[in-house]
């Protein structure tokens, strides 16, 4: 079985999947069910897979890396074969029987580490100063503009995170302790190099790995199989469980549009789709799929009351994907049950706002401005006239309020004792943990799907995946995880948010992202 290089993400057209010239692929959650469905094939002992470069994220090899523990434990055998990769390839392969890798295989890896620019004396140096507002001392996002290196809160939390996210990824691909974790430090690594260590069992070619003789099994065979598994002649009557990917920044959106777009987590068409599935009596219950940084507070609060209102004639879950913080874990905390992603990072619980004084920079270039009309608190929204004491008081008091109203809906839709929140809030980012109440439980989406069909066991149930639209401004150029900003023209005026994306009340200048194969 070949694995598919990458997920359906949204729904495209037939003209902008020609564009791509991409033929359609699986979805995730498709994968995965067929993937899960092979350990009900009868007499299935061992499944051979192939692994061609992956666009995957972190969190989607971690999911389905778990899915082939899940085979093995069942009696299958699993082995698996590649010629290149990177850390997301090295993780699948450990969850394998048996690994083989072509002989002249490179693997580039690298760990969760950090290296971050800090703009604060080139800022000043232009005439721009930067003045920030946070709820605490872990929400350090405004620290890159601000300062020339970390605040000691925000290295100390940062490091914190990271260490505990490559202790995970090292216990994986040591074999569980089998192998020194260290030598998993080396960005590149060769095949004779990860056979000599004892990672790989073999070096073979493609042919010998997969003779011709061999029966080749489509990526969705174990979907068809599950499909084929649950026919019948006089079908049962099904209920859905609606799953709702919201993936990336939270935003506003235009109000008049209903059709979600994909990259950003647009209030006014996700509200829309909730009071759509909250009036489907088709829909029985709703997971919500949640891939987000955060973003302006208050349309993430619109967004959490939606799920309250929904919550009142259906259950509400959520499953954390990659990062769920900030804005991400605000509308989550109005769901009933998180189920989170072992290596998704969330917390950051909190404000900040920045606003940015320009007025240097403009004396630099001979630019004057005159204000005219100017009353209280107007200089807030100018980026030329410095604060008053009033209004930085003013800001100070909003970002308090932001911050408590956060804490509240944390408090009562997770049921945590008010006083831990000093230990969780703060703008602090960290891992999942249960016992902390932060989530419910660790897994994937199945494990999520799996929790609904034993709360309802008599029910028949079918699984929409509500996919938002593809369109032409998805095909913007984006450099993995590097963030490019448009500096002056996002720092203007007064930006409030509740992570890493810039958000005002006219303008959202979303980031741009590029995505390096194998990287």
């Amino acid at each position: 079985m070949e694995f598919p290089d990458f997920f359906e993400t949204a729904n495209k057209s037939f003209f902008i999947r020609k564009f791509q010239g991409k033929q359609s692929g699986l979805t995730r959650l498709d994968f995965l069910t067929g993937l899960r469905s092979l350990a009900k094939v009868p007499y299935l002992k061992t499944l051979k897979i192939y692994l061609p470069p992956m666009d995957w994220s972190l969190s989607e090899f971690w999911e389905v890396k778990e899915e082939l523990n899940r085979l093995k434990s069942k009696g299958i055998s699993i082995h698996g074969y590649t010629k290149e990769g990177g850390l997301g390839t090295l993780l699948l392969l450990s969850a394998c029987s048996q690994r083989s890798v072509g002989r002249d295989a490179e693997f580039h890896i690298q760990l969760p580490s950090a290296e971050t620019t800090f703009y604060g004396d080139f800022l000043k140096n232009w005439g721009i100063e930067v003045e920030a507002f946070a709820s605490g001392p872990f929400k350090s996002f405004a620290e890159a503009f601000t300062r020339n290196g970390f605040s000691k809160e925000a290295r100390k939390n940062t490091e914190d995170l990271i260490l505990d996210l490559q202790k995970i990824l090292l216990t994986s691909l040591s074999l569980d302790g089998r192998l020194r974790k260290e030598l998993f430090y080396k960005p590149i690594q060769t095949a004779e190099g990860l056979k000599s260590i004892g990672f790989f069992d073999s070096i073979l070619t493609e042919k010998e790995f997969l003779p011709d003789d061999e029966q080749r099994l489509n990526e969705n065979i174990g979907y068809r199989f599950n499909k084929v598994q649950n026919f019948s002649i006089l079908p049962k009557k099904t209920k859905l469980i609606a799953v709702v990917p919201l993936e990336g920044g939270i935003v506003g959106g235009d109000y008049s549009q209903k059709t979600r777009e994909i990259g950003k987590i647009s209030a006014y068409p996700t509200i829309a789709l909730l009071r759509e599935l909250k009036e489907d009596k088709s829909v029985a219950s709703v997971v919500l799929e949640i891939s987000s940084p955060g973003g302006s507070a208050f349309h993430s609060e619109l967004i959490h009351q939606e799920i309250l209102n929904l919550k009142e004639s259906k259950p509400v879950y959520t499953y954390f994907k990659d990062v769920a913080a900030s804005g991400g874990y605000y509308i989550a905390s109005a769901s009933e049950s998180i189920t989170a992603s072992e290596v998704c990072i969330t917390g950051s619980i909190g404000a900040v706002m920045i606003r940015a004084n320009l007025k240097k920079l403009y004396n630099k270039a001979k630019v004057k401005k005159e204000s005219v009309g100017f009353y209280p608190y107007r200089e807030i929204l100018s980026e030329y006239t410095p604060l008053s004491k009033e209004s930085g008081k003013y800001l100070t008091d909003e970002i308090k309020r932001i911050e408590s109203q956060f804490y509240a809906r944390v408090i009562e839709g997770r049921k945590i004792e008010p006083e831990k929140m000093k230990i969780l809030g703060g703008g602090r980012v960290y891992l999942p943990n249960v016992e902390n109440k932060i989530v419910d439980r660790l897994g994937g989406i199945l494990d999520v799907l799996e929790t609904i069909k034993e709360r309802f066991p008599k029910t028949r149930f079918a699984v929409s995946y509500e996919l938002p639209e593809y369109n032409f401004r998805s095909e913007l150029p984006s450099f993995g995880g590097l963030r490019l900003k448009q500096m002056i023209g996002e720092m203007t005026g007064t930006e409030t948010f509740l992570e890493n994306g810039w958000m005002n009340k006219d303008l959202y200048l979303s980031s741009v992202r590029i995505h390096w194969k194998n990287s």
